[in-house]
């Protein structure tokens, strides 16, 4: 259970609570209401307190202005929602200003410093909103990060200064924060909310992961094919072949969700059950589908890891599918101008509308409590994952045109 400090800004007639908020950017955030705690005696003067100075009332609310502050007692806040509120004491002895946003968060985790500080140019964007959104969507990324050998990219100063990869763990660590021996660089883990929201107050961006857990027996967790376009200005062609590898993936019966980078490309994911196979059988896949999708579109897309030979193609990156390269974790933001997220995203929404500046923090975060959750059905896919079938026809095929032939029956 957490404490924190409220102010009381409404009364609501018809469920008998009392509205509470605190302040967040210079605004007033109702974050719920609580009926338990009072005892009788405090519930009636309170009550009676509020219908003497309200400012205005209607059919089931009398408003307040800030004022009366209070201490209470929750079980967790998310969404901007306390769960379990329950009254402990009345504040005499602090101003409602007092009452933060930022103090609220650092209950749940670490405290919070520079709160207030931008992150971003030509944006809005502080500090305190960057580990609100980490705190939000902790549910759906640390599923990703569990485990995993995590590798960030460090903006002390946000995007105004310079920034840093960070892979060994500091000394000045907390003691909550897990690590992992590989190499002999010490590993963040990041398991729990409090390693996550400390990470977010480091001004770390960019959690990139492995492929494989620390307990995977170097075997990889799933199949991630990144399509990387020449531009963000030729983002249509990652559009372009994240299509046609649906395609494929689907006449395969392969079960594949989809991603925004967050910068100029799509990453498409095959999730895998856990210790069961090795990167070489997983590249004897990887490396038959992006040929095949060349042979079909030579002129779109490209295994030429030399840039200046792409000729404006677009890249199918298999080969960094492998042993200890990373890919950037669904839900990250990412070092670029926008503060662009790493975003899930159904399949049905790769139209040509489609752009990676349309994933802001706050437009995931909507996203998310709207239910839009692409990554739901993730981990239950791991175990129904038909791999084994294909890769024992592409094992068994004497030679590509084989399985170029069995692809298309």
């Amino acid at each position: 259970m957490h404490t924190a400090a409220f102010f009381i800004s409404n009364y609501y007639k018809k469920t008998d609570s009392f509205g509470i908020s605190v302040v967040g950017n210079e605004n007033i955030i109702t974050v719920g209401s609580f009926q338990k705690g009072l005892k009788k005696a405090e519930k009636t003067a309170l009550i009676q307190i509020i219908k003497e100075h309200a400012i205005k009332e209607d059919d089931d609310l009398y408003y307040l202005n800030p004022g009366i502050c209070v201490e209470l007692q929750f079980s967790s806040f998310q969404q901007y929602k306390l769960s379990n509120p329950v009254f402990i004491q009345f504040l005499y002895n602090i101003d409602w200003k007092d009452c933060t946003l930022e103090k609220l968060v650092a209950t749940e985790s670490t405290p919070i410093t520079h709160a207030d500080k931008p992150l971003f140019p030509n944006t809005t964007i502080t500090k305190l909103d960057y580990i609100l959104y980490l705190k939000e969507v902790s549910p759906y990324l640390l599923p990703f990060l569990e485990n995993r050998l995590l590798t960030t990219i460090r903006f002390p100063h946000g995007l105004f200064g310079e920034s840093f990869y960070q892979k060994q763990c500091p000394d000045y660590a907390p003691s909550y924060v897990q690590t992992y021996k590989n190499d002999d660089i010490e590993y963040i883990i990041c398991n729990n909310l409090e390693t996550l929201m400390w990470l977010g107050n480091q001004l770390a961006f960019e959690f990139h992961i492995p492929f494989e857990t620390i307990y995977s027996n170097s075997m990889p967790s799933e199949i991630v094919f990144d399509l990387d376009p020449p531009s963000v200005e030729h983002f249509y062609m990652a559009i372009k072949a994240a299509k046609v590898l649906q395609q494929i993936l689907e006449r395969l019966h392969l079960l594949s969700f989809v991603k925004i980078s967050g910068n100029k490309g799509i990453q498409v994911y095959l999730p895998l059950p856990e210790k069961t196979f090795t990167y070489e059988e997983v590249r004897l896949f990887t490396e038959f589908i992006a040929n095949y999708m060349i042979a079909e579109n030579p002129e779109l897309f490209t295994i030429e890891r030399l840039k200046k030979n792409r000729k404006n193609r677009l890249y199918i990156d298999y080969i960094q599918h492998s042993e200890g390269k990373t890919i950037i974790a669904p839900y990250s933001i990412r070092g670029n101008k926008g503060g662009y997220v790493a975003c899930p995203i159904e399949w049905d929404e790769l139209t040509e509308d489609l752009h990676p500046r349309q994933f802001s923090m706050d437009v995931v975060l909507q996203r998310l409590q709207k239910g839009i959750h692409s990554f739901a059905g993730y981990f239950a896919a791991k175990e129904k994952q038909p791999f084994r079938q294909v890769l024992d026809v592409l094992t068994n095929v004497q030679n590509t045109e084989g399985a170029e032939k069995n692809l298309n029956r």
